[in-house]
């Protein structure tokens, strides 16, 4: 809905047609426009004009103030002239252009009602501001003439909606918004444009700016667009703009929970990070963006709980909101739904199911806590079958490849099983060798969407084995020949080490013993691991439990050999460079540093796969 009306602006903006507009051209609002006239006689001057002006087009494009003020004191007519075959003046060549400074520059010479002149486009000066980022050329115009930006272009679209087709200057946005009144013949919060405004701001994330708005003027809550869409059709299409759509590592995570949503003068600490830590600005942007998106639902739906237009309540409790949300992961839009609409909850899509079936078949855990939380719905939504005799069970085992899921095919494969044997327990245990239409239990259905998975999960598993194999090898045979050569050599007569009783050599004894034990376990276990049946079962918890081992043993050999290295090293080399430990030890570290970059994450992400309680509320 809101991408089809991005569209036909854009389509009005850069692909209109001069002479479809021209029919157009009519006295509106109280605005001149250009007469446009017909024949050879009035091209020819048309272009004759244009070849005199494009000197000063040209000027005025590239942001030469210096040529541009030459031209107008040789011909002041130029400051309100055509200068262009599309009928801009100079004001909107300098807009069109970019060129903010050449804008406010120009105003202090032009005459206050020029300033509301529209094109051949049908678009004022400040139509093409807005578009920009110059919040100071927005003002000037306004400081010249305020009316400017009640004036609409041929569609009835105002600066603001011009605004907002860029996200990049929120500013913009909040001071055309300011700056703007609900008065004819615009009557932008009123009139047939304002569905078109709601559903561009909601879309950009702008709802703080939305709910301003919304609570000077409560009607835009609940207007719907030629389509019978409303703000919440958007909002259930943008799951990033909800806290349950973010996926923030641990220190984003954690600035989320503790940065405030609004950052009063007072709070210097607060305004001083974000200057010096640009991601905390990013990070409070997000916050700010989640909260009013929430509050923006709980308004809409509060607006939309005391109405009696019947055609109204057909468009709101559409389905398409219901199913968009739960597919997404929307909870936060499901929750107040529920709370101010119950009988949402049992919304049925066709040839997709209840909430509960949605939720299970897109992998929307959070979605299925929520109704957990209302255990009699939750059991009946849960023991309905599809048109296709299909169970809870049968949906939970179809693949779901836009699913997000953990690194490696395998962890992909053990959270697959993971999801479907846990709703296989809340499921009828009669369902377990329920066929559905096609003939097979829902068992037999995970087994056959899920064979691609299966091989690529084990040919995953093989190639990591056999490479930390190698790795393996290399430091068991480095620490086996190691542990017979020691540092210094031996006492010819007795064959003690030489270092025996150096302190620095105990520390290479036990790092590379330690070196030694480990290597050769995580051998064993890759061994194990290229051995195993990789039958669907064992991806759950044999065959990642091994595969975590193997690696931790493998983490734990290639940190001892470094210290082994470096220990053996300053041995030998202390006597005659006392500092030689020091960078010995911080370039060993080097290599311990890049593994655990570029291995911990995947470590920590299978370590929580398996052992972590990722379904915790579905369990008892």
């Amino acid at each position: 809905m809101f991408s089809l009306t991005l569209q036909l602006l854009i389509i009005h903006l850069n692909l209109c047609s001069a002479s479809k507009i021209k029919t157009k051209l009519c006295n509106r609002n109280g605005i001149s426009r250009i007469k446009p006239t017909d024949g050879f006689r009035s091209r020819q001057g048309c272009c004759h004009r244009v070849r005199y002006y494009q000197p000063l087009h040209l000027a005025l494009l590239n942001g030469d103030w210096e040529a541009t003020k030459a031209f107008i004191d040789n011909d002041p007519t130029a400051l309100t002239a055509k200068v262009t075959i599309l009928g801009r003046n100079a004001l909107h060549v300098a807009a069109v252009g970019a060129q903010w400074k050449l804008v406010e520059k120009l105003l202090q010479h032009m005459p206050a009602n020029t300033v509301a002149e529209l094109d051949l486009m049908g678009c004022t000066c400040l139509h093409y501001v807005a578009m920009g980022e110059s919040v100071n050329a927005a003002k000037a115009l306004v400081a010249k003439n305020s009316s400017v930006t009640q004036v609409t272009d041929f569609k009835g679209f105002t600066p603001l909606i011009y605004s907002i087709t860029s996200t990049k200057c929120k500013e913009m946005v909040w001071y055309l918004v300011s700056n703007t009144t609900d008065e004819r013949p615009g009557c932008p919060f009123s009139g047939p444009s304002s569905s078109h405004l709601v559903a561009l701001l909601t879309a950009a994330g702008f709802h703080d700016i939305t709910m301003y708005l919304l609570q000077n003027y409560p009607n835009l809550a609940t207007i719907a667009d030629s389509n019978g869409s409303i703000i919440l059709n958007v909002l259930s299409k943008l799951p990033s703009h909800f806290q349950s759509g973010h996926k923030l590592g641990f220190w984003k995570r954690f600035i989320y929970h503790c940065v405030p949503v609004e950052l009063e003068s007072g709070n210097a600490i607060w305004n001083a990070l974000q200057i010096f830590v640009p991601s905390i600005k990013l990070v409070r942007d997000t916050k700010l963006r989640d909260v009013y998106a929430v509050k923006l639902v709980e308004f809409v739906s509060s607006q939309a709980s005391i109405m009696n237009d019947n055609q109204f309540w057909q468009s709101f409790v559409s389905a398409d909101i219901i199913f968009s949300a739960t597919s997404s992961g929307i909870v936060e839009l499901l929750t107040i739904c529920f709370r101010f609409f119950p009988d949402l909850v049992w919304t049925h899509i066709p040839n997709e199911g209840y909430v509960a079936q949605i939720a299970i078949k897109n992998r929307q855990e959070k979605v299925f806590n929520l109704l957990r939380k209302m255990p009699i719905i939750c059991k009946l939504l849960v023991l309905a079958l599809d048109e296709s005799q299909n169970t809870t069970s049968h949906m939970a085992a179809s693949f779901a490849p836009q699913v997000e899921s953990i690194s490696g095919a395998a962890f992909q494969m053990q959270r697959e099983l993971q999801w479907f044997k846990e709703v296989e327990k809340l499921d009828h245990p009669l369902h377990k060798e329920v066929k559905n239409q096609d003939g097979k239990t829902a068992w037999q259905v995970f087994k056959q969407e899920h064979k691609p998975l299966l091989e690529e999960g084990k040919n995953w598993i093989k190639d990591t084995s056999n490479s930390c194999m190698l790795v393996a090898t290399l430091i068991a045979t480095i620490a086996f020949a190691a542990a017979i050569t020691v540092p210094g050599g031996n006492n010819q007569d007795k064959g003690i080490p030489i270092f025996l009783k150096d302190n620095t050599f105990m520390v290479f004894v036990v790092s590379d013993a330690l070196a030694l034990f480990s290597s050769m376990a995580s051998l064993l276990v890759f061994l194990a691991i290229l051995n195993a049946r990789f039958a669907e079962e064992d991806f759950v918890m044999v065959l990642p439990e091994r595969l975590i081992l193997g690696l931790a043993s493998l983490f734990i050999a290639i940190v001892t050999t470094m210290v082994a290295f470096g220990a053996a090293l300053s041995m030998l080399v202390k006597e005659r460079v006392k500092w030689a430990p020091i960078p010995i030890a911080l370039l060993a570290c080097v290599p311990i540093a890049l593994f655990t970059k570029l291995q911990l994450s995947l470590f920590i992400e299978m370590m929580i796969s398996t052992y972590g309680s990722h379904f915790s509320y579905i369990k008892k």
